[in-house]
């Protein structure tokens, strides 16, 4: 039988080339953690807090405006998506130079709730970079079921 008691490769035997391979592993797993985050759309920071007639979204928009913002219903679900484009252009004609860069950012979030958004009733209003959507809560569909203690006597 073999001594070996694995059949696994073994690293370096001196302790710096492990210490560089840690920081060589470490060095590509950040990496594609950042490039992660530049593929990922920003999501939208919200709070939510509940009244006894409505629910209060309040989603934090900083610098966007009206027309850069799009609310969505999809039956018990809320969308809210900001899209915002901008192009700087430069232009030197005595050094001959040009430069010209577009930019494009889109911020999404989705909220779930345990009822059916109305879009008749849904109201919202953007005020100083925050989104305030109230959503009407509606109850006709909403049942209570008892639950019995078999301990207790009827």
């Amino acid at each position: 039988m073999s001594e070996k008691k694995d059949n696994q490769p073994r690293r370096f035997e001196r302790p710096q080339f492990n210490h560089l391979l840690d920081q060589i592993d470490s060095f590509f797993n950040d990496s594609f953690n950042h490039f992660n985050s530049f593929i990922n759309k920003r999501s939208i920071r919200v709070n939510m807090r509940e009244t006894k007639s409505n629910v209060i979204v309040e989603a934090e928009l900083p610098g966007y405006k009206r027309d850069q913002i799009q609310l969505e219903i999809i039956g018990n679900q809320l969308r809210i998506t900001a899209e915002d484009t901008s192009t700087y252009e430069e232009k030197n004609d005595k050094s001959m130079f040009y430069n010209k860069e577009h930019s494009f950012q889109r911020a999404e979030r989705l909220i779930t709730l345990p009822f059916t958004v109305s879009e008749k009733d849904t109201k919202a209003a953007l005020n100083n970079g925050i989104l305030k959507i109230t959503i009407p809560k509606k109850n006709e569909s909403r049942k209570f079921i008892d639950i019995n203690d078999p301990k207790e006597k009827r």
